[in-house]
């Protein structure tokens, strides 16, 4: 989430390991049969999740991005991800206005508390495009993944039927909470999440990056220094976000 930074060899390195030591997990015996499971419930879903669906590379990946999508049934179409169209219109509306209004006001009650550091706030929509390409690469995803994978593939009562599968699905829980929502459910894809970062003379002093929350944002007290101004800035912020632990994810309520 947020600035986008160079990746480095040895990073190149690792998240090529990453991505062999889950091309190199046994293989499922059953992952043809449940992949059928899944075209099965698939086709019960609203046509834009099915289309979503086609567009995740891997069974282990499909799995957990469906179990979100029956875990979410009730509240799918309120939370989906805007089109392109939708997207463009947000960012000539009203609305779109009166959300920097209220980041302007968290804004400068971050930086009078907080004299020589300023508060950005990434406040692009997350595309439904970008969110699958984020869903399809990122290795925490693909260890989640295999783990689901695995463990369907042991359970031959998940592949009797795709009630079923559906049944495990809304059941199963992952031993971490997933890095990011399954694409589609990102409230990023529909302006109701900021993500806030800490800067000081153009470079970033707190950014979205798990491995510099210990040092960033705990040790140097932004995340609760960042969470005061976001309260008495504003009363459209909820959060910051528990689960997973993101300090500088707030969820925005119109």
């Amino acid at each position: 989430m947020g600035l986008r930074h160079v990746i480095t060899a040895p990073l190149l390195l690792l998240a090529a390991t990453a991505v062999h030591a889950e091309s190199a997990a046994p293989a499922c015996a059953h992952e043809r049969e449940l992949s059928a499971k899944m075209s099965d419930i698939a086709r019960e879903q609203p046509a834009y999740v099915a289309a979503t669906l086609e567009r995740i590379d891997g069974t282990g990946r499909r799995l957990l991005a469906l179990r979100s999508y029956l875990r979410s049934a009730d509240s799918i179409s309120d939370r989906w991800s805007w089109s392109r169209e939708e997207i463009d219109a947000f960012d000539a509306s009203e609305e779109q206005r009166r959300l920097h209004a209220e980041i302007d006001r968290v804004r400068a009650r971050f930086e009078a508390a907080n004299p020589g550091y300023q508060l950005y706030a990434n406040t692009a929509v997350r595309s439904l495009d970008l969110q699958l390409e984020r869903w399809n690469s990122n290795p925490s995803v693909g260890k989640l993944a295999a783990d689901i994978l695995r463990a369907a593939c042991a359970n031959s009562a998940v592949r009797a039927s795709a009630a079923a599968l559906g049944r495990w699905l809304r059941a199963w829980v992952p031993s971490t909470p997933a890095p990011l929502a399954a694409p589609g459910l990102s409230a990023h894809g529909r302006a109701r999440a900021i993500d806030f970062q800490v800067h000081r003379r153009g470079r970033v002093v707190a950014g979205p990056e798990v491995a510099s929350i210990p040092r960033d944002w705990q040790a140097a007290g932004w995340a609760a220094k960042v969470a005061a101004a976001v309260r008495s800035g504003s009363s459209r912020f909820v959060g910051p976000l528990a689960q997973p632990n993101e300090p500088w994810h707030f969820e925005y309520r119109p």
